[in-house]
């Protein structure tokens, strides 16, 4: 008996603890692990419904115009350092877009960060990392779809 009311115990806390929703600063941890993993997929999932509608939006333009002008995006590509054709960019993803121009993005090492600052505003949040170098990166989040997503980053400015 007291082995099933153990397992219990255990399945109930993990169950809880698997509800408790994330803070701004783990979501600004995920964002920087989906930079430094380049991790398409993961960036676009944090990202705020709208400003991931913005993101998928500029890919697709970009495709749109390599379909009617693939030297320009050919250009683009090459000064913008992606290493992908105007015929790998047709058959990508928008996660595999952003896979890809994530791999040019660089931060300094994260064991390196030094402080970690949120602040909360009602349903919006404000996250700075600094690392030991000077180096920050600032994010600004909504509680959406009960979590916290980004709205904007110094980091996305550099990306897109």
């Amino acid at each position: 008996m007291d082995l099933l009311r153990n397992f219990l115990t255990v399945a109930v806390v993990l169950s809880l603890s698997s509800v408790v929703p994330a803070t701004p600063v783990d979501t600004a941890w995920d964002l920087v692990y989906a930079v430094e993993s380049r991790n398409g997929q993961l960036f676009l999932d944090l990202m705020s419904e709208s400003l991931c509608k913005q993101i998928e939006t500029r890919i697709e333009q970009i495709k749109e115009l390599a379909e009617t002008d693939p030297g320009l995006i050919e250009e683009f590509l090459l000064n913008t350092g992606l290493s992908i054709t105007v015929y790998d960019l047709q058959l990508m993803t928008s996660s595999d877009f952003v896979s890809t121009v994530l791999e040019n993005t660089n931060l300094p090492p994260l064991g390196n960060v030094v402080s970690e600052e949120a602040s909360l505003n009602g349903r919006n949040a404000a996250v700075v990392f600094e690392w030991s170098s000077g180096y920050s990166l600032n994010m600004q989040m909504i509680w959406e779809e009960s979590s916290w997503k980004v709205t904007g980053s110094s980091i996305l400015a550099r990306v897109f």
